[in-house]
């Protein structure tokens, strides 16, 4: 997984995250359907997945800023858009289900922080831009 001395590739850190989102997200429902039985796992399983996105996220950037990363995808805002209608969905369903359906305060810490990256690279693409037309 060494790609030309890099700690493993972009590649790798992109299809890591993919999968742990999938799994977190299917985590995450399947919290909320079964009315708290896997809140011992949410926490842990956030952790991890704001490691692994902010990783993903700085290996992106960094490539980015040595001239290596270019993209065209947009996968940034399928996120938000995936985390936003998970939390749409989850809270509507608590609303029309009533108590005994839970939003884990889990959810809500990691929209956060994945508005949050989003933020943060859409500002740093922003600077990135600017910075290339000045030189």
């Amino acid at each position: 997984m060494n790609n030309n001395g890099k700690f493993f590739s972009d590649i790798f850190w992109r299809y890591l995250t993919h999968i742990w989102t999938l799994i977190f997200l299917v985590l995450l429902v399947s919290d909320f359907i079964y009315q708290g039985r896997f809140s011992y796992l949410l926490t842990p399983f956030s952790v991890v997945y704001g490691a692994i996105l902010s990783i993903f996220v700085g290996t992106k950037e960094f490539s980015r800023w040595q001239n290596i990363y270019k993209s065209k995808n947009h996968p940034g805002e399928i996120f938000v858009i995936i985390w936003s209608v998970l939390l749409l969905a989850l809270l509507s369903a608590s609303w029309v289900l009533g108590k005994d359906y839970k939003i884990s305060s889990e959810i809500v810490s990691v929209y956060i922080m994945v508005l949050t990256v989003f933020a943060l690279t859409q500002s740093s693409k922003r600077i990135y831009r600017q910075k290339r037309k000045v030189d």
